[in-house]
């Protein structure tokens, strides 16, 4: 096996990551799998698909093992940067003060869920105020607020935004549910991926009148596990899938 076979194996591009690789091994897995599919007489393509997967996480792991080391180098390299140039600042008698700027930034920093909603209330109030408003003539941002509850205001305005009339219970069986963000790709003010997990992230559903009930059907028809359920809502009538 080599990774040239492995990729060819699992049907991806020759520039695809490990992430790629994993998501197509699971579509495949559940395609493939003898207690899935039982028209194969044999489990040798579900065998074939995880030796192939195998193989590409075996090199995923070395080259982040490598990277790591690399990493730990450049780390002992600064290490000793660092301490040369504390010993020239505590013997320099020019030495400027400098300002902490930890203060102004340790709300935002590697925090997914705040850029999440700094782009959306960005462009939300772009759109409002360019359109609706004098230029220039911009309302106050949720992060200069700290009294504002952000997400509050995230939930407040998906409330404000168009409602679609339609008698359907929307659910995401999570046991089913692969992550693959198709369904949010086409409703997405239905669906959500949680995209703050790191293992086995899931969609779920935060605004069942988000889209019409044609778009909803489409999300739902393009997921590759069937793992969106649709039902009327009065009589609880399974409509998908069937």
């Amino acid at each position: 096996m080599n990774r040239y076979k492995a990729i060819q194996t699992l049907s991806l591009e020759s520039d695809a990551t490990f992430g790629d690789a994993k998501y197509m091994y699971r579509k495949l897995a559940l395609e493939l799998h003898p207690d899935k599919n039982k028209k194969e007489r044999n489990d040798d393509k579900f065998k074939k698909i995880t030796e192939a997967y195998h193989y590409l996480k075996k090199q995923n792991k070395m080259n982040n093992s490598k990277l790591m080391n690399e990493k730990t180098a450049d780390q002992e390299k600064s290490s000793m940067n660092t301490t040369k140039q504390a010993y020239w600042k505590t013997h320099s008698s020019d030495t400027q003060p400098t300002e902490d700027w930890t203060s102004h930034t340790k709300n935002f920093e590697m925090n997914e869920e705040f850029w999440t909603l700094y782009e959306k209330s960005f462009w939300e109030d772009y759109e409002q105020n360019v359109f609706h408003k004098p230029k220039n003539n911009f309302e106050k941002m949720f992060w200069e607020d700290p009294e504002k509850n952000m997400e509050q205001i995230f939930k407040n305005r998906l409330e404000n935004r168009k409602k679609f009339d339609h008698n359907l219970n929307v659910q995401v069986d999570k046991s089913l549910c692969i992550a693959c963000c198709s369904c949010e790709t086409i409703a997405p003010d239905v669906f959500v991926i949680d995209k703050i997990s790191a293992i086995n992230p899931k969609s779920k559903v935060h605004n069942q009148h988000g889209a019409h009930k044609g778009k909803i059907m489409d999300a739902a028809k393009t997921c590759p596990t069937k793992a969106i359920l649709v039902h009327e809502k009065d009589s609880k009538k399974k409509i998908y899938p069937l």
